[in-house]
């Protein structure tokens, strides 16, 4: 049985996706809080929680393989030490975890980073034979903040992460690798870098909003204090200004400028540019807010 955690998420849906695309429907198993939200995938589901360790490791029965999707909120790393302890009750043969680019590099400057760096080791050390998907930071991300859609109704692209470089993915990218490793049993006991082709700076993001959108789109170099107010000034929730705003302190000083050949290599398909991604996605970048 292959199992997939969270997959009523974004991440964990379209990882059951391509697991369809590789294995039968019956050997997949997905994992939700909510199983009735994902019965149209055709696959198995059972109710999981990691708040429920118990219930959790009965869910567990019989997987060969399971997918640990990261959690989003604060309260992490212990619902991913009872998930890590669930599989290894429930004797998991593989447990592929989702985690972020240089976790477990000393002096990370993303405040998310001792979670996944801490979870890592717990996996590590818990016996369990595992993979960790290290992923860069999601193409998406600039559509799901507003920054992309922003600048390109306002025509600028403020920015304070100078010549940094990201080797941006999107997460349909991300979801076609776990699913490929989850699927082919390959990787066990290694960190994988998975990224997009390319390590790219912001001015080449404003130049690829531009080519994909046909309206200019001037990348605009300012200051770390400056970065969030320019930012909530075009809109952009507070929250997500200032942390925007750390994240281009981390590319500026190289922290995400990491590319590999993982998704080629593993899916078969080369990786997404980001050219391709707002492409793909015009009308929405010249209809948002």
């Amino acid at each position: 049985m292959i199992v997939v955690s969270g997959a009523s998420g974004n991440l964990g849906r379209r990882t059951v996706q391509h697991l369809l695309t590789r294995t039968d429907a019956s050997r997949v198993l997905a994992l939700s809080r909510t199983p009735d939200t994902v019965a149209d995938l055709g696959v198995q589901t059972r109710h999981a929680d990691f708040d429920e360790p118990d219930a959790l490791t009965r869910a567990l029965d019989g997987a060969e393989r399971l997918l640990i999707i990261s959690i989003a909120t604060a309260d992490r790393l212990p619902k991913h030490a009872r998930a890590i302890d669930a599989a290894a009750k429930a004797g998991v043969g593989h447990v592929i975890f989702t985690s972020l680019t240089r976790a477990g590099d000393p002096g990370h400057p993303n405040p998310l980073i001792p979670d996944y760096a801490a979870t890592e080791r717990m996996l590590a050390g818990s016996g369990l034979p595992f993979t960790v998907l290290r992923f860069n930071i999601w193409t998406e991300m600039l559509t799901l903040v507003g920054i992309a859609s922003r600048a390109v109704s306002t025509g600028v692209l403020p920015s304070n992460a100078g010549n940094g470089r990201t080797g941006h993915l999107t997460r349909d990218d991300s979801a076609a690798v776990a699913a490929a490793v989850l699927a082919e049993g390959g990787g066990q006991g290694e960190f994988l870098d998975v990224t997009g082709p390319e390590a790219v700076t912001d001015a080449d993001i404003a130049a690829a909003l531009t080519q994909a959108t046909g309206r200019p789109v001037r990348h605009q170099e300012v200051g770390d204090d400056e970065q969030p107010r320019r930012l909530v000034e075009q809109g952009v929730p507070e929250h997500f200004a200032h942390a925007w705003s750390a994240s281009g302190v981390a590319k500026r000083d190289g922290w995400y400028d990491v590319t590999t050949h993982a998704v080629e290599r593993l899916t078969g398909r080369p990786a997404t540019s980001i050219a391709d991604h707002f492409t793909a996605h015009r009308a929405e970048l010249i209809t948002a807010p």
